[in-house]
């Protein structure tokens, strides 16, 4: 049990300093688009440096932004869970519908961050950049593998509770 409260401890400060990351990311890019200067703040999508500020880039912003948002949300849903665990609350509904939620707001995720990035930087630069790289933690691929393994984590868990509840009700 003193592993899973560490484990909590660990989840409760990776969510502290992304929020704290997240809000003054957005908050920095929003005002240098509001000011139309985004010449003292070094941005770069797709590997391309942003020196003007235009309305695709607007919309990429706030879609990575979501996608950010999305993140830390299912870091959140998984400190819930944990909570749960800790109160031996393991085959509930709630913690089915946390994990589902976990594997889907981590599904969400990547495509809301990389693929409006992958196409502003294709629009703006008209140059296509592949990379071929194994599955790496900061792939687009891991992080679909991760979320699938939250997706049927909860169907594995729903089976669970449907087998414990059926248990309850036999004498």
């Amino acid at each position: 049990m003193k592993k899973i409260q560490q484990f909590q401890i660990i989840l409760n400060v990776v969510i502290v300093f992304s929020m704290v990351v997240m809000v003054s990311s957005v908050f920095g890019l929003l005002m240098g688009l509001m000011n139309g200067n985004m010449s003292k703040m070094k941005v770069t999508i797709q590997g391309e440096e942003i020196s003007h500020v235009d309305a695709a880039l607007a919309i990429v912003t706030v879609l990575m932004a979501i996608g950010y948002g999305f993140f830390i949300y299912s870091i959140y849903q998984l400190k819930k869970l944990i909570d749960m665990f800790i109160r031996k609350e393991f085959f509930t509904d709630l913690s089915v519908k946390t994990l589902r939620i976990i594997g889907i707001s981590m599904l969400a995720s990547p495509f809301l961050i990389r693929v409006p990035a992958y196409a502003y930087g294709i629009l703006n630069s008209a140059t296509i950049h592949l990379k071929m790289n194994s599955i790496s933690p900061e792939s687009v691929s891991f992080s679909i593998i991760i979320s699938l393994f939250f997706i049927i984590l909860s169907y594995i868990f729903n089976e669970a509770k449907i087998i414990n509840d059926e248990n309850e009700l036999t004498i």
